[in-house]
């Protein structure tokens, strides 16, 4: 394996959670990109991220058939593996054993040590020393209607969760089947934040919980703009999750995983619909959806990508991305191993990696 410390200032590096195991793509340039498998291999890595608040730790998402589910860590990229003192892992009292771990995220700019992760069965778990140790939020095991919560096709997965940087006690989480839901005081509580949100294949179709979400990103600007994909519609909140409004508006499909933001210019969002039954393109030409103007009108991108009656293509929910440069990149994953990459805002894509397996997660990072 190459020196991965050698990696200069400024590249870019794509994550790659695969059904077998973590891959790194590389580039100085963004568009001639160098492919490495990492010595994470043979399980499920359902998500990566690389965190550079204090040092350079990549954290993985390491879900195995056999032997267990692990958070894992790497100081070197990838070339070596630790676990944390106090892996992932329900309190024997809590009657719950962990199935997979679906998400991890760095805490706030402000908390350099903090992460929170996903689990199913749901659960928000908190580490307060870089990883080393986690403890699961007590607040959202002890909701009054957690015994009552369903899960969505892939489990009671909490897969998304976005911690506001404008406000230290608030943070919304994503769980499939159950919806969004907010908390105001640092975790102590959580709220429902689902109204207007359909599940239709509900006999109520607007209920207080439910809702199958599938992923959820925050305007960096305002902070109480929120945007996310669901089983039914694409929505849009500019209360924090109070209300919230469909801006589905002209695209094919009311299905879709992924979703993805420009931090240079947040009213440009990217999502992958898909044919609900078939999940895959809705028609023979894959297709990056990307709108302008909050979700008011969107525009098919689909330069460089494929078409074809053999198309067939799914995007899962991790596997969209948007790097924070300007004109900002793009890149969408597939579940038959296929990685697309824009360096122009979706105008154009080149096929950057191919015959990896299912991916579930891209993720990327400059260097610093």
């Amino acid at each position: 394996m190459a020196a991965h410390k050698t990696y200069p200032h400024g590249t870019t590096i794509v994550s790659v959670g695969t059904k077998r195991g973590l891959f790194l793509l590389t580039s100085q340039d963004r568009e001639r990109w160098n492919i490495e498998s990492t010595e994470l291999k043979g399980s499920r890595v359902y998500y990566t991220v690389l965190d550079q608040r204090a040092g350079c730790r990549l954290f993985a998402a390491d879900n195995g058939d056999f032997f267990g589910s692990f958070l894992r860590y790497s100081d070197d990229f990838g070339l070596t593996w630790k676990e944390p003192a106090q892996n992932i892992q329900f309190p024997q009292e809590q009657g719950q054993s962990l199935k997979n771990i679906w998400t991890i995220e760095p805490g706030r700019a402000t908390e350099a040590d903090t992460l929170y992760a996903g689990t199913d069965p749901a659960a928000l778990w908190v580490s307060t020393d870089n990883g080393k140790t986690w403890d699961p939020d007590p607040g959202l095991l002890a909701h009054p209607t957690y015994r009552n919560w369903e899960p969505g096709a892939g489990g009671l997965c909490l897969h998304t969760i976005v911690a506001d940087p404008s406000n230290t006690d608030r943070m919304w989480v994503g769980i499939s089947a159950v919806g969004c839901l907010r908390t105001d005081d640092g975790g102590r509580s959580w709220s429902f934040a689902n109204k207007n949100v359909r599940a239709g294949f509900l006999p109520d179709p607007y209920p207080e919980f439910g809702q199958c979400i599938h992923r959820m990103v925050q305007h960096p600007l305002k902070p109480d703009v929120l945007y996310q994909q669901n089983h039914c519609g694409i929505y849009k909140s500019l209360d924090g999750g109070n209300e919230w409004i469909d801006i589905q508006a002209n695209l094919p499909s009311e299905f879709g995983f992924p979703i993805a933001l420009d931090a240079h210019h947040p009213e440009t969002l990217f999502v992958v619909v898909e044919d609900p039954s078939a999940r895959h393109n809705v028609t023979e030409q894959f297709t990056v959806y990307r709108t302008e103007n909050g979700g008011e009108s969107w525009e098919p991108l689909t330069r460089g990508l494929p078409r074809g009656s053999g198309v067939c293509l799914g995007v899962l929910r991790h596997a969209m991305c948007a790097d924070t440069e300007d004109p900002c990149g793009v890149y969408v994953g597939t579940n038959t191993g296929q990685l697309f990459a824009s360096n122009n805002r979706g105008e154009s894509w080149q096929l950057i990696a191919d015959f990896l397996p299912p991916i579930y997660s891209v993720t990327v990072a400059t260097l610093g």
